[in-house]
């Protein structure tokens, strides 16, 4: 152990030539002989609570985003409570003004140089203050003094007793239908209040409330609906009842004035929502599951400019698929350095056929039995899979269908399956409590979505979660999840030829299904259950908290 003259233990990380007198001078390298030969990227060789002082030199940016993580949390396990970080990092802005005439140097300056340390000397993150402030406050360090030298920031940093988490989340939402999203939100919400977070919330669905009944979320209603992205009817009531709406939303803000932060999925939320949040300095997270040109669209682009209004009020926009974020980008001008991609999860155990068997015989396949679970809506596809399902027949005469699922588009879907005379092969089920066993019956599950708002599709990733084989569209986020050929198969977008070949391929190929289904269900183990894609948003949701916070020092 090493102390200076005021007794201090001070710790000089990747020290290089800058050897300090009465320092533990650390260093990758052996040829710069530093007290402590040692890899920053392996946890510091100290005891905890250890150093009074850590200066971290031009050291951060020679990470990746993801590394820093671990080398700021080693930093901060070795600091005592009211020890000091001090950290140097390239000013970016200073850099791109200072050297506008000399770009070799300004490139230089940027990416760093590898000449003598190699792949070390590469710079591979550049800071703002936000950022930097943030990536600190996750590690129970708080900004002491920043200043901007020549073409650096210098910051200090004091480690603080480590900080209870604020975890007071308050989601708002109105949904006039049930559907994915809001399978998804239930198990979302219900794993993060697992994580010890405290929600509550505020809907105008019943059977979406009704889900969350039973568990530790509070569940309150919203009593004014206000629909402006639907039809002409539903914008003028829209309008009518935008004021109710606003001093309903403002009452539950002031109601939960001591929430850390608003989650909001709704447009309308987004609309009216983020601005009263962003009033009463409250950090709000949007998100987002699915493009927005067809909703931009509408009412000579009216959602569009209201959209464009708000867009810059939350912290983070969480979006479930990079086709989403694509359109996010592109069409919304949403700032990328705002949007993150969380695929969608479900609370769900992989499937095991053999043990449900011995449950009850009600879970068994039954062959032939194809199964599509989606909204009844214009671009949901039924139709097209109804226009399939009849070439389907003829190869396969005992092949069955059941489309499980509510709304408006049901009618002309039993109009289809009359024209084509299937009313013996094709059930039209409506809405059931649980999707899942309808599932599990079947051989084949189609997801024949063509829309245009397709954010995600749960229903893919529960199919995978009990192995079931899979025939979709090459279209939108559909790609992302299915992998043709290898978890599922994919067909030409709207060519119902090759849909019904896909699924005639798969009713009559048992070793196809296997394979498929082996890799289905590792899969889903792997990508998306709920707790895996829960830390992910707790993770956005406390640095957004973060981000929040750093603004206003």
């Amino acid at each position: 152990m090493r102390k200076n003259l005021n007794n201090q233990i001070k710790i000089n990380l990747g020290c290089g030539q800058d050897k300090r007198e009465g320092w533990i001078n650390v260093d990758v390298f052996s040829k710069f002989k530093p007290d402590v030969l040692h890899d920053l990227h392996d946890p510091l060789p100290f005891k905890n609570n250890y150093a009074d002082y850590v200066l971290a030199q031009d050291i951060l940016e020679h990470f990746t985003r993801e590394e820093l993580d671990g080398v700021v949390s080693s930093i901060s396990n070795v600091l005592k409570i009211d020890g000091l970080l001090e950290v140097r990092v390239p000013n970016l802005d200073d850099i791109f003004e200072r050297f506008e005439n000399d770009s070799e140097t300004r490139n230089e300056f940027i990416y760093g140089t590898t000449f003598e340390t190699g792949t070390f000397g590469a710079h591979k993150v550049g800071f703002t203050k936000q950022m930097l402030i943030v990536l600190m406050l996750r590690h129970d360090l708080a900004i002491v003094s920043f200043n901007k030298v020549q073409t650096n920031f210098v910051v200090i940093f004091k480690k603080q007793k480590e900080n209870i988490k604020r975890k007071k989340l308050v989601y708002v939402n109105q949904t006039l239908g049930m559907g994915g999203a809001e399978v998804f939100m239930r198990d979302l919400l219900t794993n993060l209040s697992s994580m010890g977070w405290k929600i509550t919330v505020y809907s105008n669905n019943i059977r979406f409330r009704e889900m969350l009944f039973g568990s530790k979320i509070k569940v309150e209603k919203i009593t004014t609906i206000v629909d402006i992205i639907g039809d002409w009817k539903g914008l003028i009531k829209g309008f009518f009842l935008w004021p109710f709406l606003s001093i309903e939303y403002l009452k539950i803000i002031k109601i939960e004035n001591d929430a850390d932060i608003f989650l909001l999925s709704g447009f309308i939320e987004k609309i009216i929502f983020s601005p009263l949040a962003k009033i009463f300095k409250k950090p709000s997270v949007w998100i987002e599951f699915g493009p927005m040109t067809t909703i931009f669209a509408k009412f000579f682009r009216l959602p569009k400019v209201l959209y464009f209004l708000v867009k810059s009020m939350p912290e983070r926009v969480i979006t479930s698929s990079y086709n989403s974020r694509n359109n996010l980008t592109s069409v919304a001008r949403i700032s990328l350095a705002k949007l993150r991609v969380v695929a969608c999860g479900r609370n769900l155990e992989i499937y095991n056929p053999i043990l449900d068997l011995k449950k009850s015989t009600k879970l068994k396949t039954i062959k032939n039995l194809v199964v599509c679970v989606s909204r009844m809506e214009p671009g949901k596809g039924q139709d097209l899979l109804v226009k399939a399902f009849s070439k389907v027949l003829k190869v396969i005469p005992e092949a069955k269908l059941r489309i499980i699922g509510e709304g408006g588009f049901k009618e002309k879907v039993a109009a289809e399956i009359k024209t084509f005379k299937l009313e013996q092969n094709i059930e039209l089920v409506g809405y059931v409590k649980d999707s899942m066993n309808e599932l599990k019956r079947a051989q084949v599950v189609v997801f024949p979505s063509v829309w245009a708002l397709e954010g995600f599709g749960l229903v893919l990733i529960e199919a995978l979660s009990l192995g079931k084989p899979i025939v979709a569209f090459n279209k939108g986020p559909i790609p992302e999840i299915i992998n043709d050929g290898d978890n599922g198969l994919l067909a030409k977008s709207h060519d119902t030829d090759e849909l019904a070949k896909k699924i005639i391929e798969l009713l009559s190929s048992s070793k196809l299904r296997n394979r498929l289904s082996r890799q289905a269900k590792l899969d889903f183990k792997e990508k998306y259950t709920i707790e895996m894609i829960g830390e992910k948003y707790n993770r956005i949701i406390q640095d957004s908290i973060c981000y929040f916070d750093a603004k206003t020092l």
